[in-house]
């Protein structure tokens, strides 16, 4: 049972900064050119980030090629040494390297840019209207626990969540959105999602990872 929606960061699309790609356009150009050739890192097969590829090659009529991993640590050592040609990651996996400068980022993934990743354009800006892909963070119950304790919890979640100090470092180091939506936001976005990323996952027969 759903709980309380915490938030949502977009994801970005980066790449080595030996790399020669500078835009989406750039990126999509090639891969027209050299279908296949355009591989990308995410943190495993069926993770939102990889949907939200899948979606992109549809809408771009191209090839880009997964290459999965299990977790964004080894996805990101293998980006920064260029080994894949680009990576699809959260905010929070992403911004410390393009701080550093180890990776470019090409587009943001969100509806409209984040505002600590003001200079970088998103999807929907590069020619992909209505493009949105998210990570996001909920709390959930087992279901069929007691309506009162589920909405008291949520409450008080929310209230800690709201502390100047925690909200803080959601917003400003993992580059959250906050929403504290309550139980019955949360079950209208989880809704969304599945109903956007279900039909990604069939039309590409997109499988999980198998622990």
């Amino acid at each position: 049972d759903p709980v309380l929606l915490i938030g949502t960061a977009p994801y970005l699309i980066t790449t080595a900064k030996a790399k020669p790609y500078k835009t989406l356009a750039d990126v999509i150009a090639f891969a027209k050119d050299n279908p296949g050739k355009v591989s990308y890192a995410s943190v495993g097969s069926g993770s939102v980030g990889h949907l939200a590829m899948a979606l992109l090659s549809q809408r771009a009529n191209v090839k880009l090629t997964q290459v999965p991993y299990r977790g964004g640590g080894p996805a990101m050592n293998d980006a920064v040494a260029g080994h894949v040609e680009l990576l699809i990651g959260s905010t929070a996996l992403s911004m410390p390297q393009v701080d550093a400068g180890t990776i470019r980022p090409i587009v943001q993934t969100g509806k409209e840019r984040n505002q600590f990743i003001a200079q970088v354009p998103t999807v929907a800006e590069s020619g992909f209207p209505g493009f949105e892909a998210y990570a996001w963070w909920g709390i959930f119950a087992p279901a069929g626990t007691p309506k009162p304790v589920i909405e008291r919890f949520s409450n008080e979640m929310a209230a800690v969540l709201r502390e100047e100090r925690i909200a803080k470092q959601l917003v400003e180091t993992q580059q959250v959105s906050l929403t504290l939506g309550n139980p019955d936001a949360m079950r209208a976005f989880v809704s969304n999602q599945m109903q956007t990323w279900g039909k990604v996952v069939k039309d590409n027969n997109i499988k999980a990872d198998q622990n």
